[in-house]
């Protein structure tokens, strides 16, 4: 058995946890090995090649500090982009489009898939799913209603 000396550092745009609760307790086993920096902004990437450094900035201070790094990870984050259709669709309290199992939103003919709707569990591989289902049921309605 070997054993891994690397940290782990997560910069989070905001304060606080985001993740699911067995996320969090998985992290929190690592202790000291996983260090946070909340309320921070990733400025740039920095390397020749391969990573090196990631600099970042303290949203409250403004102040920068770089990173020495070997390799990062990208999160983009948890907002949904459901500005198109607010007004339109049912929205949750996270802003993301309530759908049914058939990708229906509240709007009759309107149908969406992926991170922005109430799905659980946002992974690529399950986005492309919903697309699928969205774009199949999407193509039955129309069938339905005799537009094809």
């Amino acid at each position: 058995m070997f054993q891994v000396d690397a940290a782990v550092t997560l910069v989070n745009f905001v304060e606080g946890w985001q993740a699911d609760p067995v996320m969090i307790e998985s992290a929190k086993k690592f202790g000291e090995r996983v260090k946070y920096l909340d309320e921070h902004e990733v400025v740039r990437i920095e390397g020749a090649g391969k990573v090196s450094g990631v600099v970042v900035k303290d949203r409250k201070t403004g102040e920068e500090k770089r990173l020495d790094v070997s390799g990062i990870f990208v999160e983009i984050g948890l907002l949904p982009n459901s500005e198109p259709v607010e007004g339109l669709v049912n929205l949750n309290e996270h802003k993301e489009v309530v759908i049914d199992c058939f990708c229906r939103t509240s709007l009759e003919g309107l149908y969406a898939a992926g991170d922005v709707t109430t799905v659980p569990h946002k992974q690529i591989v399950i986005s492309a799913g919903e697309g699928a289902k969205a774009a199949l049921s999407a193509y039955d309605y129309l069938i339905r209603k005799g537009m094809i």
